[in-house]
């Protein structure tokens, strides 16, 4: 078993410090439009004519909670409102559900859709261009020794650096022929 010292544990400590990640943001579409509708939502409660006699009673104030059959015991607060009256600015709303669900979607598809005929051929081109950078160099044959491509000598001197990195007395690059 090997014990690690504390210098390399406090070093481990302050990586693993500098690297937390933040939460991942709630990007569900029920939130977003709930947050774009609220202003055009308003709710009124509408309080009792008997409740302001409920909670002054000569002048003695009444238990903070009331039983309710439905909700069980209830703050005298909430139980003294009779009802809720909601308004709402259908004309806002509307515009904000079909802004979201259905210009929103067509615009992001068409974008997308022309995009796609851009990025493709692009692709490609672009696949084409790194398969001949990294095969060059290399020749395979009965006659000839194998000589490897210029993307697989990249590849051992990057990992060679990393690899050889924390060992100071090795060479920082492969020499591979």
């Amino acid at each position: 078993m090997v014990r690690i010292n504390e210098e390399t544990e406090r070093r481990l400590q302050r990586i693993a410090e500098r690297r937390r990640i933040p939460p991942v943001p709630d990007l569900r579409f029920e939130y977003s439009y709930v947050r774009s509708v609220a202003p055009y939502v308003h709710i009124e409660h509408t309080p009792s004519a008997e409740a302001g006699a409920d909670v002054l009673d000569k002048g003695k104030e009444k238990a903070d909670v009331v039983e309710d059959s439905s909700a069980g015991e209830v703050p005298a607060r909430a139980a003294s409102y009779a009802g809720e009256v909601v308004r709402a600015d259908w004309g806002r709303i509307l515009w904000i559900t079909t802004r979201d669900q259905v210009i929103s979607p067509l615009v992001q598809g068409a974008l997308w859709g022309v995009a796609g005929h851009f990025l493709r051929p692009l692709g490609a081109v672009l696949g084409t261009h790194i398969r001949a950078w990294w095969a060059r160099g290399a020749t395979r044959g009965k006659d000839v020794p194998e000589i490897e491509g210029n993307g697989v000598q990249w590849l051992r001197n990057w990992m060679g650096t990393i690899l050889s990195a924390g060992v100071p007395t090795a060479s920082h690059s492969l020499q591979v022929r």
